[in-house]
């Protein structure tokens, strides 16, 4: 009689295990997670960014057409603004529905620190974003550094 005692009292703990975990998983899946959020809005501006500076604009890639324009030097350059302007096929990108209505963005492009004021060369829009998810510096060769910014707008 005491082995059948036994075994039904390490019946129940194995229930009440199962319940414990059961209930755990529950509320771990139900929930709002904003971290998995900010991990996919991470992901999905990296993402943007790759694909941006793999994007080719009729015989030219736009990572050297960039890399052109940071070279001179000179924001208001034909290579940097202007028609053929690799600001306005940045502009023209962005403005093709990649970007979700409540977003808006910003992107630098520099030879060396972002955050020196004579830099960046590239700076789209001119109003920078306060607060958003910022994608990996995409670096070149001879210093170069891109950066995108998505925020919200407000």
């Amino acid at each position: 009689m005491k082995k059948r005692g036994q075994a039904e009292i390490f019946g129940l703990i194995i229930i009440v295990i199962l319940l414990i975990f059961a209930l755990l998983f529950f509320v771990k899946t139900r929930q709002d997670d904003s971290s998995n959020l900010t991990i996919r809005s991470n992901l999905r501006a990296n993402n943007l960014l790759n694909a941006i500076m793999n994007y080719h604009v009729g015989d030219d890639n736009m990572k050297e057409l960039l890399k052109e324009c940071v070279k001179t030097g000179d924001p208001t350059s034909p290579k940097c603004v202007g028609t053929n302007g690799v600001e306005t096929k940045l502009i023209g990108i962005f403005d093709s529905e990649v970007l979700l209505e409540v977003e808006n963005y910003e992107f630098k492009g520099s030879k060396g620190d972002l955050n020196d004021p004579v830099n960046p060369i590239i700076h789209l829009p001119a109003s920078p974003c306060d607060t958003g998810i910022t994608a990996s510096p995409f670096r070149l060769p001879g210093r170069y550094t891109f950066e995108l910014k998505l925020c919200f707008r407000e």
